[in-house]
């Protein structure tokens, strides 16, 4: 290999280099742990997850933002512990809806069947 040659190696290199340096911003703040919102049958490994600054993070999918695992997953179960609760209630909800309009219904029919007597 030709010395002119060596040169334009080492120049090319050192360019890459700095191009790839200048695209590597200072990060003080560190890598953290996002938890996500629960839905659907989330775990808690779903919603923690390691980010950094640099990372994509939606605000209205997520419940915090934490420094230490630990901490992310203790959150992560009272998260997860509240949605449950919370499908409970609208479950439980829901079934006394369904109640309550099957006893509107057979009321709607006897009345009917009343009405149908007396003519």
């Amino acid at each position: 290999m030709k010395l002119h040659q060596l040169r334009q190696l080492i120049k090319e290199e050192l360019e890459t280099v700095m191009q790839e340096e200048a695209y590597n911003p200072a990060d003080e703040v560190g890598r953290f742990y996002v938890v996500k919102k629960p839905e659907g049958k989330m775990t808690k490994e779903d919603m923690v997850y390691e980010a950094t600054v640099f990372d994509e993070i939606k605000m209205d999918e997520t419940r915090g933002v934490y420094k230490n695992k630990s901490e992310a997953n203790r959150h992560a179960t009272e998260a997860l512990k509240e949605y449950e609760m919370q499908l409970k209630e609208m479950e439980e909800a829901m079934n006394e809806f369904r109640e309550a309009k099957k006893g509107i219904d057979e009321k709607k029919k006897a009345a009917k069947e009343k009405i149908q007597r007396l003519k």
